[in-house]
């Protein structure tokens, strides 16, 4: 048990201390980069962060406290591990939350039954964050820092208020998905019935969000709607009209 607890000590320290800049290659950058390993899609996991590099230098990708790189643009990488293992379709996803109103319209989150992922930006160039993966986030100056539980604090571009909200409708969406694909589907409760948060400020902060609070869809709605537009981009696909599938 000892033994583990070292391991655990030296990976906490890979990280802490580190701060990666969204727009500025520093050593920092060049720490991670060196020692990130090329990703492999096939591997599973879950993603804590999706981190475009200055310079066109990649993707960064880590896996709690492990970095990858990837030569694919953010939600390119993404899309590519969770259509490799049978996972959520994006395009899918961002029409299901269209029609459904307590999800995102925009920065639409991509979710299967072990993490959450949501976008900062526009997803196809963004910063995707893990929210039950982030520590706490610090307003500094007119700079948002985002630390997370794996020591490593990373610069974002929007505010603080504006990330709990987005991070709040991720974690919607996971406890949704959950619920809707669950053998034994509580009808009563509230979303954090399905998702544990961590015990750190920023989980704490989350635990006491009010969307988290309560269901505000039935059982079953999301998963509904979901098979009803893999339907439609089944049925549109068979019959050559692919003009709304990459809206």
């Amino acid at each position: 048990m000892a033994k583990i607890g070292v391991i655990f000590i030296s990976k906490i320290q890979a990280f802490e201390g580190k701060v990666l800049q969204e727009n500025q290659f520093t050593e920092d950058w060049a720490y991670l980069l060196e020692a990130a390993s090329m990703i492999n899609y096939w591997t599973m996991g879950e993603f804590t962060l999706v981190y475009p590099a200055p310079d066109n230098r990649g993707t960064l990708i880590l896996r709690d406290h492990m970095p990858f790189l990837a030569e694919e643009r953010s939600l390119e990488a993404v899309e590519k591990f969770f259509t490799l293992h049978r996972l959520m379709d994006y395009q899918l996803m961002k029409r299901v939350c269209q029609s459904l109103k307590p999800f995102p319209s925009k920065k639409v989150p991509i979710v299967n039954t072990h993490f959450v992922l949501f976008p900062l930006t526009k997803p196809e160039d963004s910063i995707w964050l893990n929210p039950l993966a982030i520590h706490q986030v610090i307003d500094k100056g007119s700079v948002c820092l985002v630390v997370l539980t794996n020591g490593l604090t990373v610069e974002v571009p929007i505010i603080r208020k504006s990330l709990i909200t987005i991070a709040s409708k991720a974690v919607y969406s996971l406890a949704t998905y959950r619920q809707d694909y669950s053998a034994t589907m509580l009808t009563d409760g509230r979303p954090l019935d399905y998702v544990q948060l961590p015990a750190t400020p920023f989980g704490c902060l989350l635990s006491k969000h009010e969307l988290l609070q309560e269901w505000l869809l039935t059982p079953g709605e999301f998963i509904t709607q979901y098979k009803l537009e893999e339907h439609h981009h089944w049925y549109r696909s068979y019959t050559g009209d692919l003009s709304e599938l990459d809206d």
